[in-house]
């Protein structure tokens, strides 16, 4: 197809404005570049150079502070005072020479001092000879050789500020001296300029210049008419793009360090800086005006392609006409499907395990009734497990109806369904479809709901036991262990609203309904092995209920009780889990009773042997070895006595009579621990008393008793079970704590009673009551015996030093006031 000749017009303007287009974005974006690449360069030197600036000012006023600090330095100005007044005072110029030739320690490179006449006094180090200077003031030199020198002079004053001499010191610069040379990182043509102020009388400036390959000393004029060539100006900084001495164009940053007189320039040429780009910019023209050349092809070919559009555009007009029939019928099926996908997407996210069944049910309804085709004329009603869930009674008469099941785990168990009136149709397919997904999915929240209930009732078991195990490692008596029990299971059963625990163990017997009422004993009017719950003398109405769980306790193999539980309903319940549980509890029951009775035995027979063992060492050992001694006392009177006597033998026979009997009196202490007499014949206060002093007198050290508000025990196991409990932590502290001084208290309050036996001995370490690993077998049947009282035991560690041994224990029936 040709072009006409307006088409040609078209394309020959286009290109141009195509091409001045082009053009002018181009040297936009070069001109902008360039600006950017100048200000970010600009930035980037103005840091460096303050950092710069920061480091000289810095290093400069130190090194001035320094030499200053030296100039009052009251050894040099004492030993300059004294030469003023007597120039041939040896002792006075060796002190100061002494203390010039320590300067180099302090840094200082070189130092001489002068008396007021100019004359030299000292000197150490080497001076810098270089005429390559700046001239900071007219006592100060910033000397260039090979390094940064600070050159400084300073008059010595003596008290009445008397010159009476001067002080000229140079400080080597060598982190300024770096910094100064470092020009690598910035550039080739990078140049760090140091320059002071001009000298009176003179148009130019003395100037430093570090550049890459080292460092000039040249003297530049300043120029007014330009801010960073005006080296002179006053505490001013800036960044600027001009010409540099060599009148070359260059981007520098300048700062004016007025506190130390100097000027600093750090400049990088426009050469360098826009080489890459410059280097880049001849491919960029070429590939420019490829880019205008194929713009202009291209705009030909749209011309063509555009006259060649509109004959199709016509066509596609009509074509587009005829599609819009079949998009609208198409758009009216595709909104009910999105309702229908938005009624599946409401239902699922509605959908909570916390919610009950009905309102479940309820929410897809809700949801359910606006996704049909006929909303207003449709009734939903849903049947699960007997129950029927609508939300509004039928009152029409409905013919059309879709139904799907609900099957749970494989079992049907109801049904939803869908009526429409006899005179409204619906996609039967479609519809039926939705109801099936929307039934699925109610399934499958059934079955969750289902596993997530079955859970929440093993994490409820699994507290109990654990609460329940965790309490028996602490209470002491079966009575709190029962009550413990039935504090944690009652509300870990289905029902605990209508359950009542029961427990009969060694003719007793606890219920949860006494759980208030503390520590309730009723002994089992029923044997053991009687079953006949209605005739036994427990509560009536429990044994009416109509569920029971039952868990015989057995302790050694013979039955001594049962843990039950009793419904007051008929309702149904998880019987074979709860009935596990029961039976995990009574186990745990039955372990804690025989740890009991082998903690009772364990103490029985320490007693008895210890009894057996007092017996025996009073009864035979001690007569046997008494009258050892008697025979002995003998044997050392016959030998006296006769004539031809040996007095060594009649001494070996005295000897042996002695040692004799201190043994028996030894044997007797043994026995009297073993067997408490005065315990049995007067009493555990008495007996106290005694063993406090049998502990004076056979240890040598203080042991004091004291019995406050305390008058008799009447019972024997209690008073014998407090009597070895003292002894013990008596022996204890003394054998392994190395005490020097007991304190035994017995007292009362109200209705505790409190035993303490304190130390000022060494203590113990790593003990703990609590925990049944504890080591010794004298603290484990202590703590045996605290628990056959019900008694808490602890082993405290005292501030003032030592150990306290404490029982506390509730036994005011066992104690008369």
């Amino acid at each position: 197809m040709s072009l006409t000749h307006d088409d040609r017009k078209i394309s020959i303007i286009g290109g141009l404005l195509l091409l001045g287009l082009t053009l002018t974005t181009g040297i936009t974006v070069y001109t902008v570049m360039r600006q950017e690449i100048e200000s970010v360069l600009g930035r980037g030197l103005a840091v460096a150079l303050q950092g710069k600036a920061h480091l000289l000012e810095s290093q400069i006023e130190k090194g001035l502070a320094d030499t200053r600090a030296l100039s009052l330095r009251p050894f040099i100005v004492q030993s300059m005072q004294q030469l003023s007044t007597e120039p041939d005072n040896h002792n006075a110029l060796h002190d100061l020479v002494r203390n010039v030739n320590s300067l180099p320690e302090a840094g200082f490179s070189a130092a001489v001092v002068h008396d007021k006449q100019g004359k030299k006094l000292s000197q150490v180090g080497q001076f810098s000879n270089s005429e390559k200077v700046l001239r900071l003031n007219k006592d100060t030199l910033l000397i260039w050789d090979e390094e940064l020198i600070l050159h400084t002079t300073n008059d010595v004053l003596d008290q009445d500020k008397h010159r009476i001499g001067s002080i000229t010191t140079q400080v080597k610069l060598p982190q300024v001296t770096r910094r100064f040379r470092g020009m690598r990182s910035i550039g080739e043509t990078g140049e760090f300029i140091l320059c002071a102020k001009p000298e009176k009388g003179k148009h130019e400036m003395a100037c430093l210049i570090s550049q890459i390959d080292g460092v000039k000393f040249k003297h530049l004029a300043p120029d007014e008419n330009v801010p960073s060539k005006n080296y002179t100006l006053d505490k001013k900084s800036g960044v600027a793009a001009t010409f540099d001495y060599r009148q070359v164009p260059v981007i520098e940053a300048y700062a004016s360090l007025h506190s130390i007189g100097l000027t600093m320039i750090l400049k990088l040429d426009e050469e360098e800086l826009f080489k890459p780009v410059n280097e880049k910019l001849k491919d960029i023209i070429v590939y420019l005006a490829a880019l205008i050349s194929a713009e202009i092809l291209l705009l030909n070919w749209f011309v063509r392609k555009l006259i060649q559009s509109e004959k199709e555009a016509r066509q596609a007009k009509e074509t587009a006409e005829q599609y819009s029939i079949e998009l609208s019928r198409k758009e009216s099926e595709l909104r009910e499907r999105l309702k229908e996908i938005t009624c599946l997407y409401e239902i699922r996210r509605s959908l909570g395990l916390e919610l009950s069944v009905e309102v479940a049910c309820q929410n897809i309804i809700k949801f359910l009734i606006p996704a049909m085709q006929h909303p207003e004329y449709t009734s939903i009603t849903i049947n699960l497990d007997g129950k029927h869930i609508s939300p509004v009674p039928q009152t029409r008469d409905f013919t059309h109806q879709l139904t799907s099941e609900i099957c749970i785990n494989g079992k049907a168990c109801g049904h939803l369904n869908v009526y429409y009136p006899k005179d409204k149709p619906f996609l039967i397919m479609e519809e039926q479809r939705l109801i099936n997904a929307i039934t699925s999915d109610l399934a499958l929240w059934l079955e969750r709901k289902q596993v997530d209930e079955l859970l929440h009732a093993r994490l409820k078991e699994i507290i109990c036991l654990y609460e329940i195990r965790r309490s028996m490692g602490v209470e002491l008596s079966l009575e709190d262990v029962c009550f413990s029990i039935f504090k944690y299971l009652i509300p870990a059963l289905q029902y605990p609203e209508i359950a009542t625990a029961v427990i009969d163990v060694n003719d007793k017997h606890f219920t949860s309904r006494n759980e208030s009422q503390n520590h309730i004993n009723q002994p089992h009017v029923n044997s053991k092995t009687d079953t006949n719950l209605t005739d036994s003398g427990l509560d009536q109405e429990i044994y009416q209920s109509k569920s029971v769980l039952r868990s015989l306790i057995f302790i050694n193999g013979i039955e001594c009780g049962h843990l039950s539980i009793f419904y007051s309903e008929d309702k149904p319940f998880r019987l074979p889990e709860e009935q596990k549980l029961v039976s995990a509890i009574a186990s745990d029951l039955e372990s804690w009773l025989e740890l009991r009775h082998l903690e009772q035995a364990l103490v029985s027979v320490a007693e008895e042997q210890a009894h057996t063992l007092g017996q025996e060492l009073h009864d035979n050992v001690g007569q046997q070895i008494a009258a050892i001694g008697y025979q002995a006392r003998v044997l050392e009177k016959k030998i006296s006595n006769s004539a031809n006597g040996d007095n060594n033998l009649a001494m070996l026979a005295s000897s042996i009579a002695s040692q004799t009997q201190t043994a028996v009196i030894h044997i007797k202490q043994l026995a009297q621990g073993l067997l408490p007499f005065e315990l049995e014949a007067n009493g555990l206060i008495q007996a106290l008393q005694t063993l406090a002093t049998r502990i004076s007198t056979t240890y040598n050290i203080d042991c004091d008793f004291s019995g406050n508000n305390i008058n008799i025990i009447n019972d024997n196991n209690t008073a014998l079970n407090l009597y070895r409990i003292t002894q013990e932590a008596a022996n204890n502290a003394i054998r392994h704590g190395k005490a020097k001084h007991l304190t035994i208290s017995l007292t009362s309050n109200e209705k505790t009673l409190c035993l303490s036996i304190c130390d000022d001995g060494c203590g113990f370490t790593g003990i703990d009551t609590d925990h049944p690993s504890t080591p010794g077998m004298g603290i484990k049947i202590m703590q045996y015996r605290a628990k056959e009282l019900g008694a808490k035991l602890e082993i405290l560690a005292r501030k003032e030093g030592g150990t306290e041994v404490r029982l506390k224990t509730q036994i005011t029936k066992n104690v008369d006031k």
